[in-house]
C-alpha cells in the first residue's frame, strides 16, 4: 500500500515573513548533519515528501543537493524515495 502526500496546489500564506525574520534550516540542529547545508543560510524551502508529508525547512544548498542525488531515505517511513517525486516549495513564493 503505497501513502500519498497531501497535494498542495497553491501556497498562498504563510504564517511569517521570512524576509523579516529567516527562519533556520533543519541542518542548523541535525545530530548528523545534512549532506549539502550550509549553516549561515536560512531556510528557503518548504518541502513536501511523496509519504509523510511536510519536511522542516531546508536552506538553497540543502535543495539542491536533495535534487541532485536522486534518491533519498525518509527516516519516518523507512523508505527511499525518488526526487522526482518530492515537491520542493520557495518561501519567497517564486517557482
Amino acid at each position: 500500500m503505497t501513502i500519498e502526500a497531501p497535494i498542495i496546489e497553491d501556497l498562498t500564506h504563510l504564517d511569517f515573513n521570512p524576509a523579516d525574520n529567516p527562519p533556520q534550516c533543519e541542518g542548523q540542529h541535525h545530530a548528523r548533519g545534512l549532506s549539502g547545508h550550509v549553516a549561515s543560510e536560512p531556510a528557503a524551502f518548504i518541502v513536501m515528501l511523496p509519504c509523510c508529508g511536510v519536511k522542516p525547512l531546508q536552506c538553497a544548498s540543502r535543495v539542491a543537493a536533495m535534487r541532485e542525488s536522486g534518491l533519498l531515505y525518509c527516516g519516518s517511513c523507512k523508505v527511499e524515495h525518488l526526487t522526482i517525486r518530492y515537491r520542493f516549495i520557495p518561501l519567497d513564493g517564486e517557482q
